[in-house]
């Protein structure tokens, strides 16, 4: 089953035309696209995740797409889970994606205004050697802060960095979680 793009949202389907980030935001994803191309020969060197989060005033929603890389994402599954996980075992997609969720709701957390929100996920995709997430939160009224809460793979890697572009009122903010930092307070 293919993710629907055009169904679920603006900021995939911007990600996949080539949306252009800010110029912060275009040398993480460099530095991204440069651990991948080098982690295709070996063992990727850095651990890192990049999470995009958009609100769309128009649609009340914040559109949440988290990119992890194949390996790390099926190790800290493993870990949680004591089983082994192959996320390219199509026949086991729906069963993977209840883990996946069931691990990002964990490590992953959204502080609107000082209230926590409730996100759904709408599916996974592969993309080379990682996985993008896609995650929605409805009903979302306007907003002054949001504090991001990340800790994805921490618990597996001492060097993960976690990087995050949240989009709000027209207006991109970029910020570089290194552990053991777990969370990051956005204004507007």
């Amino acid at each position: 089953m293919k993710f629907n793009v055009r169904k679920e949202g603006k900021l995939h389907e911007r990600r996949r035309s080539g949306y252009q980030l800010p110029v912060m935001g275009r040398r993480m994803l460099f530095l991204g696209i440069c651990f991948l191309v080098f982690g295709s020969f070996v063992k990727h060197p850095f651990y890192m995740s990049v999470t995009e989060i958009e609100y769309r005033p128009q649609q009340k929603e914040l559109q949440i797409a988290c990119k992890i890389f194949i390996d790390d994402l099926e190790d800290a599954l493993k870990a949680e889970t004591k089983r082994s996980i192959t996320l390219s075992d199509e026949k086991q997609k729906a069963d993977h994606q209840a883990l996946i969720y069931k691990y990002l709701q964990q490590h992953f957390k959204l502080i609107l205004d000082g209230k926590p929100v409730t996100y759904e996920m709408l599916g996974f995709e592969k993309e080379q050697e990682a996985v993008w997430n896609y995650l929605v939160v409805k009903n979302v009224s306007p907003f002054k802060t949001a504090t991001v809460y990340n800790d994805v793979l921490y618990q597996l890697r001492d060097g993960q960095i976690n990087i995050i572009h949240f989009k709000a009122n027209n207006n991109t903010q970029s910020y570089r979680l290194n552990a053991p930092t777990v969370q990051h307070n956005f204004q507007w």
